[in-house]
């Protein structure tokens, strides 16, 4: 298997300082935020589903499959993780294509993964190709599988993809021959549409950035990967501005996890003490010294300053003398006539309370009849009584299955099965008109059922058949299906796994 490039790659042992200080503050065992595509795969934000999604298709139909994305999002560690997915006796070629590269490049190399033999060096691209369909036919007749992986596909000319749908024309339906997914930018899907082949089916899948909560998720989770034993570091709010900068790539909300780790873990730096003003400090004490001067200087005054100083302070003393003795005649006078005046004010006080008394009593007997009624009503006659608990008590006859009003009849068929059993789903679609036109076209559209799912947030319209106890019974009755059928490659599902689904949508709590 060809190994796919890692991109930014950074030196998890190199000796950083900071890099190892939060390393031992937070006990990891290494960097969670490398760039590194063999570190564990992240199965939230719905990419576990579309693994298993492609495992599926890979084994159990001839379509070409396209995983479409933004650039970094993922789409590298998901083809690695595909590849690796699979049984080792399986024949995986993961590639990576660059630049420049033409037909002859992408075919040799699959050639020389599955070591076929060839006639001409340099061989052409019409003898590669003849041996990768003697090769996937077989693959076909030993019963093993032959997937070629292409990551960075948006980087393939026109000659390129052509040859490479070439290889999937005039399989058979249920052929475990060659096949091929590609993972390419979101601008791959117009390209596949421009060939038109009717007889190559294209399955295309969007890998849709995380959300903040998911994005979230996966920093903790990268952090749990490298042995982090502690609670959460990472919350929504301290993730969001980076998930919002990140615009959906993974790289820069990594390196914004490991700037933040770093920075915790980083000591703060020291405040440097501000230099004295020694400029200020000559300048006061020359004013000081100047003030001095002035003070011992004003004291050369004489004694005849110093008495008539204390004469005039002597004459003002006996001013102030006299006016607090007329003062506190006269408040004396008017404290006489203001006591006379408050005296009868406690009296007045008093006069209304009767009244007051008298409007309460009248007033008191209404409320306490009107509260008090219904608190004194008479007992029920004890027979009256036990007749009516013995109504109550009577079993009533068990109900008939009642429907559920607000789920759909397929939905209601779906729920009343064992959670035990199996059903084969045969596609998925987020628009309700497209399934059930779907399901009218078929010849046996009355065993098709339909559900109602959650696909990244959003509708999902999920078409089921059949009803088994084991996933091999399901898997048997695929042969039995019509073609347009089997060609969706259809797969089993856990009831549980269905009604579960329902639950959720329909708020049913079960």
């Amino acid at each position: 298997m060809h190994s796919v490039d890692a991109d930014n790659n950074v030196d998890a042992d190199s000796p950083d300082a900071p890099l190892a200080d939060y390393r031992q503050h937070y006990g990891l065992s290494g960097d969670p935020f490398r760039e590194d595509p063999d570190f564990p795969f992240f199965g939230g934000g719905g990419r576990r589903a579309l693994l298993d999604q492609l495992q599926h298709l890979c084994q159990f139909t001839a379509s070409l499959l396209a995983v479409l994305g933004k650039p970094g999002t993922g789409k590298t560690r998901l083809a690695k993780e595909l590849a690796q997915s699979f049984e080792p006796e399986d024949e995986i070629c993961l590639l990576k294509a660059r630049p420049g590269a033409g037909a002859d490049d992408i075919l040799g190399q699959m050639v020389s993964h599955f070591a076929l033999p060839l006639d001409e060096d340099p061989p052409s691209v019409g003898r590669l190709l003849a041996a990768l369909r003697h090769f996937a036919q077989m693959a076909d007749e030993q019963d093993r599988l032959a997937l070629t992986i292409i990551d960075d596909a948006h980087h393939l000319d026109e000659k390129t993809l052509g040859a490479l749908i070439s290889l999937l024309q005039g399989q058979e339906e249920n052929g475990r021959r060659l096949h091929i997914v590609l993972f390419a930018d979101l601008e791959m899907v117009n390209r596949l549409d421009q060939f038109n082949m009717h007889d190559v089916l294209i399955h295309d899948f969007e890998l849709i950035p995380f959300s903040l909560d998911e994005a979230t998720d996966y920093l903790n989770f990268r952090m749990e990967m490298s042995d982090y034993m502690g609670p959460e570091v990472f919350t929504e709010a301290r993730v969001e501005p980076w998930w919002r900068r990140a615009e959906g790539r993974l790289a820069p909300l990594h390196q914004s996890a490991r700037q933040w780790l770093l920075e915790s873990v980083s000591p703060e730096p020291e405040k440097k003490r501000a230099p004295l003003p020694v400029a200020h400090i000559v300048v006061v004490a020359a004013l000081l010294s100047v003030l001095l001067m002035v003070f011992v200087y004003s004291g050369d005054s004489g004694p005849e300053r110093e008495g008539e100083g204390g004469e005039a302070a002597t004459r003002l003393s006996e001013r102030r003398e006299t006016q607090s003795l007329d003062i506190s005649r006269a408040a004396q006078n008017d404290a006489q006539p203001a006591r006379a005046a408050e005296e009868p004010e406690p009296r007045v006080d008093i006069e209304p309370e009767p009244l007051l008394n008298d409007a309460a009593d009248d007033s008191d007997p209404e409320p306490e009849a009107e509260t008090g009624a219904p608190e004194r009503q008479a007992p029920a006659d004890p027979d009256s009584s036990g007749e009516e608990r013995e109504a109550v008590a009577e079993p009533e006859p068990e109900p008939e299955p009642q429907s559920l009003p607000d789920v759909p009849e397929d939905e209601q068929v779906l729920l009343s099965w064992r959670a035990s059993e199996y059903t084969l789903q045969l596609l998925g679609a987020g628009s309700e008109d497209s399934v059930r036109d779907y399901i009218d076209r078929q010849p046996n559209s009355g065993d098709l059922l339909f559900f109602e799912a959650r696909r990244q947030g959003e509708p999902w319209f999920v078409v089921v058949t059949g009803r088994f106890d084991s996933s091999e019974q399901a898997r048997a009755a695929r042969a039995q299906l019509p073609s347009a059928q089997r060609d969706a490659g259809p797969w089993p599902r856990p009831l549980s796994e269905v009604q579960e689904e329902i639950e959720t949508v329909r708020g049913l709590g079960r």
